[in-house]
C-alpha cells in the first residue's frame, strides 16, 4: 500500500497500477491548485510513501475537511471506513476510483462532505465516469445540504432535511427558513454564519467557564451556536488561553482589536473607568463586536465573575424559500 496526498485529497492506492493512478491524479489535482493560488507562492506537499496499515491511515485522515480517495476494490473502502463512519454533517468525503481508472464512486458524505463534487472533479482528470446515487443528483433535483454547503450555512435537523428532500422528491412543496435564531421550532432552519461575540475576561478563565458564558448568553437571546462567525476581543487578551480555545471549539477566528481602535467605534456603549483604566478602551466586549463590523448589537454587556461578553449580528437576510415541481 502506498500514500500521497495534496491539499484536501488524501490518496491510497494497493497494486502498481493503482499507484500509476494516484501519481497521475496527484499531479493534475496539484496543476489545478498551483493554476487556482493566481501566482500566489504554492508549496507542493507531494509526499508518497509506504502504508504500514490501512486501519491507522483511516482513522489519521477520518476528519471533516479531507477526501479519502481509494484507488482500488470498493470492498477494500467500506471495510477501512466502516469503524469510523458517525454522522453525515461530521464524516469526511471518501471515494473510490477502480485501479484502471474506468469509474469513480463517491462512497460517503456525498454532499456535506464534498464526495459527489469531487468525484467529478477527478473522473474529468482522468476521463472516467462518475457513478452518482444520491437521488436528488440523479433527478437533477434541489438538494438542500448542497445548497447549505455551498452557502456556509448550517442545518438544524437533519431529519428535518430528509424529510424536506423527501417532499422534493415525491414533486411536493417545501419550504425552509434561513435564521440564526433558536426560536424556529417546527420545519426545516438553515443558520448563517452572522453571530459575533464580544468576550473579556481576567486573565486565566478557564475555557469551561467561559464556554458556559458564552452558552448562557446566547441561550438567553435565542442564539444558534452554530450561527457563531467570530469571537472578538482587544490584543491585551490576544494570548488568552482560554479564548483561544474557546474560538478553536467553535471553529471559528479569534480577533483582537487595540484599544485605539475600540475607543474610535462609534455607539452606544456602556462605560467603565476601571477597564479604561486597565485595557486603554472604557469597554471591551461591546466596542469589539462594532469594531468587526457588526451593524447591530443584539445583547449589551453582560458581566460574571471577572468575563463580559456582548453579541453582534451581522446583516443577514432572514428569508424563507419554496420549491415547487
Amino acid at each position: 500500500m502506498e500514500k500521497a496526498e495534496t491539499g484536501k485529497y488524501k490518496f491510497i492506492c494497493f497494486t502498481e497500477e493503482g499507484c500509476k493512478l494516484m501519481n497521475r491524479l496527484r499531479s493534475e489535482v496539484l496543476q489545478n491548485e498551483k493554476e487556482c493560488a493566481s501566482g500566489q507562492d504554492f508549496v507542493e506537499d507531494y509526499r508518497e510513501t509506504k502504508v504500514e496499515s490501512l486501519p491507522e491511515w483511516t482513522s489519521e485522515n477520518f476528519k471533516q475537511g479531507n477526501i479519502l480517495v481509494f484507488i482500488g476494490a470498493l470492498g477494500i473502502a467500506v471495510r477501512a471506513i466502516a469503524p469510523f463512519c458517525k454522522d453525515k454533517t461530521k464524516d469526511p468525503g471518501v471515494i473510490v476510483v477502480d485501479e484502471k481508472g474506468t469509474f469513480v464512486i463517491p462512497v460517503l458524505s456525498g454532499h456535506i462532505g464534498g464526495a459527489v463534487s469531487s468525484a467529478k472533479e477527478l473522473a474529468a482528470i482522468i476521463g472516467a465516469m462518475p457513478v452518482i446515487t444520491t437521488a436528488t443528483d440523479v433527478r437533477g433535483e434541489f438538494a438542500v445540504d448542497v445548497f447549505a454547503k455551498e452557502n456556509n450555512l448550517g442545518i438544524n435537523d437533519m431529519k428535518r432535511a430528509r424529510k424536506f428532500t423527501a417532499k422534493i422528491l415525491a414533486g411536493e412543496e417545501a419550504t425552509f427558513l434561513v435564521s440564526p435564531n433558536t426560536s424556529h421550532k417546527e420545519g426545516l432552519c438553515l443558520i448563517p454564519k452572522c453571530t459575533v461575540v464580544g468576550m473579556g475576561c481576567r486573565k486565566g478563565k478557564s475555557f469551561d467557564e467561559l464556554n458556559e458564558f458564552l452558552k448562557s448568553a446566547l441561550n438567553s437571546v435565542g442564539i444558534d451556536a452554530r450561527s457563531l462567525k467570530a469571537i472578538v476581543s482587544i490584543d491585551k487578551k490576544k494570548d488568552e488561553q482560554g479564548l483561544i480555545e474557546l474560538a478553536e471549539f467553535y471553529k471559528v477566528p479569534f480577533i483582537t482589536y487595540p484599544a485605539e481602535v475600540l475607543m474610535k467605534q462609534v455607539g452606544d456603549f456602556e462605560h467603565s473607568d476601571l477597564v479604561m483604566e486597565v485595557t486603554g478602551a472604557d469597554n471591551v466586549c461591546e466596542r469589539a463586536v462594532i469594531a468587526y463590523g457588526c451593524t447591530r448589537l443584539v445583547q449589551k454587556k453582560l458581566a460574571k465573575d471577572g468575563m463580559t461578553i456582548a453579541i453582534g449580528m451581522t446583516d443577514v437576510g432572514v428569508e424563507y424559500e419554496r420549491y415547487e415541481k
